[in-house]
């Protein structure tokens, strides 16, 4: 009678007869020892990062690298991850560039589907440490640096499963390599003219924009991982003043958008209605997310996103040559909008859904101030409180930076 073998037992016998065969008998044309390959390691948990990060300068004076890392439990137990760290694999020593611990990892570790236990504390709805048996979840990383950026990154995570056999149940791997982007980052002009405009749930680690991956068309995305959802505020620090229900009580609400660059338009809309501040539109189709928008290809594979426009305020269509600093719309509260505001993103592709998103820099603007957190920033917008501001913030102007999340700016003409 024929009994099956365990897996693991087959993959024993496989590495003997490989090592017997290949051993270090075998020599090199130059009379050199030939290698021998390390044995295989078996990793409960599998990954790699989804799409490799480009370095970009910040308005904070650092430069950053904002990317995600795709983790799978393989094992029929859950595993709890208990530490990250990103490493500097193209530097000797391959030194350490971010360290997380159990506590950090659930509060940028989100499972697919549902969590398989409670978030931890003050963790975002839908994270979690955990992973359950054949669960895959998504890791959200940013790093900050000074000086040369790294060539190349890996990552060694630490897994306890507590199901596991003795030998399996704490170990540490080393997966997810990938040669970081050397790719040019574009500098952009203003999208706005004026003052105390606000980077809410910019860059880098805000929940709404920097971490919306979406599975569209087989595969996820993550277009909108440097967006930034503009809006305005007065001297008084109120966002809207009237009527919290009328879009026109918004500070922004009419102003001029601009094209930040020379294109070529390569799609726009311009017929969806006003959207009622206060709540997100039910049951609108993915096509009309982005309300009243235009899409502007820059060159070198860049292309902008400008969403929520007026109705009939849209002045391009496909095919139409735009230079930097026309009026290109006037912001609104189109589509899948709370309030009035000017959502833009920067793209590898045309398609506002299905491209990936890439970092840009504005070539000169002016910070006044800092809002001092996206729940100040909630507040405002959904009550009209004056915002709170963080303290000690130097007025500063800054070139060729990415302006960061909750920062007020001042955009010049010219």
């Amino acid at each position: 009678m024929y009994t099956p073998r365990r897996p693991f037992a087959v993959l024993g016998v496989c590495a003997a007869l490989v090592l017997s065969a290949c051993g270090g008998g075998e020599e090199n044309g130059d009379g050199t020892a030939v290698p021998v390959p390390p044995d295989p390691v078996l990793t409960p948990v599998v990954g790699s990062v989804m799409f490799a990060p480009t370095p970009f300068a910040g308005s904070d004076g650092s430069d950053h690298l904002v990317y995600e890392v795709s983790l799978t439990n393989f094992m029929r137990t859950p595993v709890t991850i208990t530490g990250v760290k990103a490493l500097d694999a193209g530097a000797d020593g391959t030194p350490e560039l971010l360290g997380l611990d159990q506590a950090d990892v659930g509060e940028r570790l989100k499972p697919t589907g549902a969590p398989s236990v409670p978030p931890r504390p003050g963790a975002p709805e839908g994270y979690s440490d955990v992973l359950a048996p054949g669960q895959n979840g998504v890791l959200f990383l940013h790093l900050e640096f000074e000086g040369a950026a790294p060539t190349k990154l890996v990552h060694e995570i630490s897994v306890r499963a507590d199901g596991a056999p003795p030998e399996m149940r704490e170990t540490t791997e080393r997966i997810a390599e990938v040669e970081v982007n050397d790719g040019v980052v574009p500098v952009l002009g203003p999208p706005l003219i004026g003052e105390h405009y606000i980077a809410a749930d910019a860059c880098c680690d805000a929940v709404r924009h920097t971490r919306a991956i979406l599975p569209l068309d087989g595969a996820p995305v993550v277009a909108q991982r440097y967006a930034v959802d503009w809006e305005q505020a007065g001297p008084d620090g109120k966002i809207f003043v009237g009527e919290a229900r009328n879009p026109a009580s918004y500070r922004i609400f009419g102003d001029d958008v601009l094209a930040v660059a020379d294109g070529s338009v390569v799609a726009s809309r311009n017929d969806l209605p006003e959207q009622v501040p206060g709540e997100f539109p039910a049951n609108l189709p993915i096509a009309e997310a982005d309300g009243n928008n235009l899409v502007l290809d820059i060159g070198d594979g860049f292309f902008v996103n400008y969403a929520h426009m007026q109705p009939g305020s849209v002045r391009f269509e496909p095919g139409d040559r735009v230079r930097r600093g026309e009026v290109i719309g006037k912001v609104g509260n189109t589509g899948n909008s709370v309030a009035p505001h000017l959502h833009v993103h920067v793209m590898n592709g045309p398609s506002f859904l299905m491209s990936q998103g890439v970092p840009s820099v504005t070539d000169l603007f002016t910070i006044t101030g800092r809002v001092a957190g996206t729940a100040a920033f909630d507040a405002s917008e959904g009550t009209g409180v004056p915002l709170e501001m963080a303290p000690g913030v130097t007025v500063s102007t800054q070139q060729d930076r990415m302006i960061l999340d909750q920062n007020v700016v001042t955009f010049r003409a010219g």
